[in-house]
């Protein structure tokens, strides 16, 4: 029997951002840059979101965890302490950048931002693996489907609009008709209807017209 992965969908919308921030940086001439770059704020604002995600973690779905394999929290833990240290690092660079005026040391600082973010990449891309298997695996072994999606829902209880509203642009444009189908059929009689129409508003927004009708149809029927 297929388990509830908790980690899912929002880990599918955490690698989406970060794949188009990497791009972004990628693309960006920053030497000759005379304000500062969309990428830079990208950057900023996926460092703050990751940030943001390993607290609600910590708070909602780890908690779990501690109480059923003490060593693997720690473990995790130990993780999200690597990763933060890797966005303030980022951050430190960010903050250079946007004080620096020469090109040559806007181009190198901008070097520096692109091999620093590879790091932080390839980082997360490793956690949120793991999250979804040896820590999905210690938490299907001791809790119900039941209990963890009760965890989930506090967590997410717990988002400000503005939190709710970033994660769920970003599962809209990385997730699968089906998915989506499934997530909104799942909650959309549990949220207040503003939610659910700001829901379908980003559905809107962000699906191609032929993924659209395709998820309202799955929607319609549930």
């Amino acid at each position: 029997m297929s388990r509830y992965n908790v980690f899912l969908l929002v880990h599918k919308g955490l690698r989406a951002m970060m794949y188009d921030t990497s791009l972004s940086l990628q693309q960006t001439d920053f030497a000759y840059s005379d304000v500062i770059p969309e990428s830079i704020q990208k950057l900023a604002d996926t460092l703050d979101i990751i940030d943001a995600h390993a607290g609600h973690e910590d708070n909602y779905i780890f908690n779990l965890l501690e109480k059923v394999d003490a060593k693997l929290h720690s473990d995790m833990e130990a993780e999200h302490v690597t990763d933060h240290a890797l966005s303030s690092k980022l951050r430190t660079l960010i903050a250079a950048y946007n004080a620096a005026t020469d090109p040559a040391e806007k181009h190198q600082i901008g070097t520096d931002i692109c091999l620093t973010f590879n790091d932080f990449i390839a980082f997360n891309l490793t956690h949120l693996n793991k999250e979804e298997t040896i820590v999905n695996e210690a938490l299907w072994k001791h809790y119900s489907d039941m209990d963890i999606i009760q965890a989930n829902q506090q967590l997410v209880s717990s988002l400000t609009p503005q939190e709710a509203a970033r994660s769920a642009v970003w599962m809209m444009r990385s997730c699968s008709n089906q998915e989506l189908i499934k997530w909104i059929n799942g909650i959309k009689n549990h949220i207040p209807p503003p939610m659910l129409q700001m829901l379908m508003g980003l559905a809107e927004q962000e699906l191609p017209e032929e993924r659209l009708a395709k998820v309202n149809e799955g929607i319609n029927a549930g």
